[in-house]
């Protein structure tokens, strides 16, 4: 047996008729490669762990209905707020969604004349969830009025129409001019405006900016024949609502009827044709206006 130093490493080898046969070899390099691979032998830790199951998907299926009659709600949306992923409701206020995104994530239901609603759901991979939401008809509070008195009110408003136009402030579209562009949605009438964002029709409608709005990330204020609508967006209304429509952009040209405490995202205002004395107002409407 022989003992051979080098590089300050220790190789023990024994000799017979000439050729050396190695015993045991240990370096520092060896030593480090093994355990490089024990480390990478480590099972995935908890977060990768989080993170795979993230990426599998499941199944959402439920039903909207009204709060106060049970009914379902045909046309609602239904859309995760952080991922793209959603559906609009059938007939008998059902809805699929096949593919969402496995995890936690909150759940937004709108429909036109009610109050938005929200939900928090934890979706399991591979797993079908159904669930059940309700929607509740917004509630507008004024003080006591009678029917006379608000349709009084909204003639008014709807006969300053041209007064407003006049004097130069905001953006304005005639039933005539409304017919002629005929929009698929109520966005599509403000597309191409100066200072308007109007963002890609995702679920049937598409975001809406004004001015400084868009900077913000805030929507514009809506009015539909005088009253404040909230939380609907501009295409939660079907283009058939579209009678006439006034946008302000700013709040600094915002008449003072149509402007909220504190908003600088500026408003859209709507009147219906079907709304009372729209029809005999259009009339009178002096060429190029009706």
């Amino acid at each position: 047996m022989e003992t051979v130093r080098t590089s300050g490493e220790t190789v023990r080898a024994s000799t017979s008729g000439g050729n050396v046969s190695v015993l045991r070899l240990r370096t520092r390099w060896g030593l480090l490669a093994a355990l490089a691979l024990a480390a990478g032998a480590v099972p995935v830790g908890p977060i990768a762990a989080q993170e795979e199951a993230e990426r599998r998907t499941a199944e959402l299926i439920g039903q909207v209905v009204s709060a106060s009659t049970g009914l379902p709600i045909e046309g609602a949306t239904v859309q995760f707020m952080g991922r793209v992923a959603g559906a609009i409701t059938d007939a008998e206020g059902n809805f699929r969604v096949p593919n969402a995104p496995a995890g936690k994530d909150s759940l937004e239901v709108r429909f036109i004349g009610y109050e938005p609603s929200y939900a928090v759901l934890e979706l399991q991979p591979d797993v079908t969830t159904r669930v059940t939401l309700t929607l509740s008809r917004t509630v507008v509070r004024i003080a006591d009025l009678t029917v006379e008195v608000r349709q009084t009110r909204r003639a008014r408003n709807l006969t300053g129409f041209v007064e407003r136009m006049e004097k130069g402030f905001g953006t304005f579209y005639t039933p005539r001019e409304i017919r002629t562009r005929n929009p698929r949605l109520p966005s599509d009438l403000l597309r191409g405006e100066p200072n308007i964002s109007v963002g890609r029709i995702e679920y049937g409608r598409a975001e809406v900016y004004l001015g400084q709005g868009a900077r913000l990330g805030c929507p514009p204020a809506l009015y539909l024949d005088g009253m404040y609508q909230s939380g609907m967006q501009f295409d939660d209304l079907p283009k058939e609502d579209l009678g006439a429509v006034e946008v302000y952009k700013r709040d600094v040209e915002t008449p003072m009827e149509f402007m909220r405490t504190g908003s600088t995202c500026g408003a859209i205002v709507v009147w219906t044709p079907g709304g009372p004395g729209f029809l005999d107002w259009a009339g009178d409407l002096p060429e190029p206006f009706e």
